[in-house]
């Protein structure tokens, strides 16, 4: 009677499923990555979940698990589930990008860096710009705004109109002191990004705030004070005009 449990614990162990079983996960994967697009984060860890039950190997079903987790304000829980997938498959960019950019948003930009530069690596990854421009946050956080800059640049090499990077070249430029550079950067991203322009637009008004230009920051910062109303962003812009006398 021993050898039949032996012989199911070798099966197990080696991560040899059915054919079929695979296919159940993949469905439910499909289906957790669906209601996850549809902003049902309740509904994607449900199928997720089945899905990695399912299938444990597959590191798709653990990244997207790990997604929905971060949609749920489960962090632990996320962080569990990129780790999962990173062993199963650690060169992966699509899974690394999506854990570095959770340890920066986490305010862990020391660890994200080195998760993110192993995305670069993947040269069979279709999203580097993304890495890059990530890449550029987290260094921006870790007070390196000249890497920052550098890697900005690199990613709207790629894609000129990626605003977050726009956003952070700007950022960086504002760091080392370059403001010509850094208003022309929000400028640009004014123009291209109209809809994730807000805080090219703060940035601006500070500036120029800072420079005694109170009709130009006016001007800049009542695009932040009209559309955040009541909150901390629209409080820094409140701020920025005080500071210049306004």
């Amino acid at each position: 009677m021993r050898f039949p449990l032996l012989c199911i614990a070798a099966v197990a162990l080696s991560g040899c499923i059915s054919e079929k079983r695979v296919a159940r996960a993949h469905a439910q994967a499909d289906l957790g990555v669906a209601y996850l697009k549809e902003k049902n984060p309740e509904g994607a860890v449900f199928a997720l979940r089945e899905a990695v039950k399912l299938d444990p190997r597959n590191w798709h079903a653990h990244n997207a698990l790990a997604m929905a987790y971060v949609a749920k304000g489960s962090p632990e829980l996320a962080e569990a589930q990129f780790k999962i997938g990173l062993r199963l498959n650690p060169g992966e960019g699509e899974l690394l990008l999506n854990y570095g950019a959770f340890l920066v948003k986490a305010g862990r930009s020391a660890d994200a860096v080195p998760i993110l530069e192993r995305a670069l690596a993947d040269l069979d990854y279709r999203n580097p710009s993304m890495v890059l421009s990530n890449l550029s946050r987290a260094h921006l956080d870790a007070k390196q705004p000249d890497r920052a800059l550098l890697r900005a640049d690199e990613a709207l090499r790629r894609v000129p109109k990626m605003c977050p990077a726009r956003f952070h070249r700007g950022l960086a430029n504002e760091a080392l002191g370059k403001t010509d550079a850094a208003l022309r950067d929000y400028a640009v991203l004014a123009e291209d990004c109209p809809s994730e322009a807000l805080g090219g637009w703060l940035r601006t008004g500070c500036i120029l705030a800072g420079l005694g230009d109170y009709s130009g920051a006016d001007a800049a910062l009542r695009h932040v004070t009209d559309a955040a109303l009541d909150t901390p962003m629209a409080d820094e812009a409140r701020s920025c005009l005080q500071s210049a006398g306004g």
